[in-house]
């Protein structure tokens, strides 16, 4: 059974209880105070009864005349009411059929019933051992009772009927919200995450409506988070097949030329030359990517790091780039081995996209409690529609360029790791032909600090 079906059946049950019970509570307490009236009157005919016949018994003693059953027969049918009379346990008379088995003491009520009729029956004691027993005919007031009885139960029909109209048009009203509700969840299910219910109805299920849409705002995150995931997951593996392919098929193709031709010492040169140029390329490849994974894996210790310790073993790993370091720099919070290798793919991206011999720059400068490392050079720059795209994987502006100077494109992509790692991130400016500046913010040591 539908919540709208339930809704209606248990609407319309209180209704008619409700309904009911109060009528009938109504007309019963109507009935009970006619009935008692009617008593109180039949009890004052009853008595007026008795004292009618008393007087009249008396009044035949008092003048000679037989007081037998005859004449006691004949006052009693004189007053027109239904009674019967005893004279002990012997029956005198009865004018009503059925009064003779009543088996009533003196100043007994009861209440009688014949086939068609109801009647309401007293008892009393006369002297000389008579006992008069008169009966008031009460059918009307049941017939009056029955009739007003079913004239409310047939009210209470159409009121039912009318209510349960307009309370199912009320509980369809109610409970649409919930199907509106239960349409945009199998809409979500079956893969619409845009749909929103935005009910305003001004109660609970506004509020509940609130919670589903942003339930349903996070699970559209969610989702896009998840389909993004996969998407990188799935541009990485493309990107690394492709990088891996590069160079091998080159070592391939100058070993098998080797192998199969006979060539001159300067094509043999040659051939060496590129095998060895692209298998350092594979190892290049193969050590920061091993370096990107253990990033992934595992967290960083922070320690000590004295940058100007830093600048001999940066001037070791890039000897070929025209460097210039700072004199001065603080002691920071980090990983030596780590913002090396930081240091050293922004120095050699750097030195890449300069000129032969141009200088690349090594800033420091503190402010506060955090000092900013920044790699600058004057080389060809970077546009800036591509700029938020220089650190995934693989991703290279110049593909031919890179390859050529023995690039991989996970440069940047583990420097952002190497931030990340220390609570910071890539800042990246630049203008294409004047160069660019990679930034990182590093937290100053403290002798206290934990």
């Amino acid at each position: 059974m539908r919540y709208f079906q339930k809704l209606l059946c248990l609407l319309i049950l209180v209704l008619a209880a409700s309904f009911g019970v109060g009528g009938c509570v109504l007309l019963y307490s109507d009935f009970s105070v006619q009935r008692s009236r009617m008593a109180a009157a039949n009890a004052a005919a009853h008595a007026q009864a008795c004292t009618l016949l008393q007087t009249e018994i008396l009044d035949l003693q008092r003048r000679g005349i037989s007081t037998g059953d005859a004449a006691l027969t004949a006052r009693v049918t004189a007053q027109g009411v239904p009674a019967a009379l005893w004279r002990g346990d012997t029956l005198v008379c009865a004018t009503l059929e059925g009064l003779q088995s009543l088996p009533l003491g003196d100043a007994a009520t009861v209440t009688f019933r014949t086939e068609n009729s109801i009647y309401a029956v007293y008892a009393s004691d006369l002297q000389g051992g008579l006992r008069l027993v008169t009966a008031y005919d009460l059918t009307g007031l049941y017939r009056d009772r029955n009739a007003a009885l079913m004239r409310f139960l047939l009210l209470e029909a159409a009121v039912l009927a009318a209510a349960s109209a307009v309370t199912a048009l009320l509980a369809r009203r109610l409970t649409r919200p919930l199907a509106v509700l239960t349409d945009a969840g199998a809409q979500i299910a079956a893969g619409d995450y845009a749909r929103r219910t935005d009910l305003h109805t001004g109660d609970e299920i506004e509020a509940l409506s609130r919670s589903f849409d942003k339930m349903a705002d996070a699970v559209q995150e969610k989702i896009a988070d998840l389909e993004a995931d996969v998407q990188r997951r799935e541009d990485f593996v493309g990107a690394f097949t492709h990088e891996l392919k590069t160079p091998m098929t080159s070592i391939i193709g100058y070993a098998d030329m080797l192998h199969t031709m006979q060539t001159d010492p300067d094509e043999q040169r040659e051939a060496a030359a590129a095998i060895v140029h692209e298998g350092r390329r594979l190892e290049a490849l193969s050590r920061k990517l091993l370096a990107l994974l253990g990033l992934n894996e595992e967290g960083v210790e922070l320690t000590v790091v004295p940058l100007p310790a830093l600048w001999p073993r940066l001037h070791a790993a890039c000897p070929d780039v025209s460097l210039r370091t700072p004199a001065a720099a603080p002691t920071v919070r980090g990983d030596a081995d780590l913002l090396l290798d930081l240091l050293c793919n922004l120095v050699q991206n750097a030195a890449r996209a300069s000129a032969p011999g141009a200088p690349v720059l090594v800033l420091c400068a503190q402010a506060g409690d955090t000092v900013t490392l920044t790699v600058a050079d004057r080389g060809c720059g970077i546009p800036p529609e591509l700029i938020p795209r220089v650190t995934e994987p693989f991703y290279m502006v110049d593909k031919s360029r890179a390859r050529r100077q023995g690039g991989s494109g996970l440069g940047l992509a583990l420097c952002q790791r190497i931030a990340a790692a220390h609570g910071s991130a890539l800042r990246i400016e630049s203008e294409p032909g004047r160069g660019t500046r990679v930034s990182v913010t590093l937290p100053v040591w403290k002798e206290d600090a934990p």
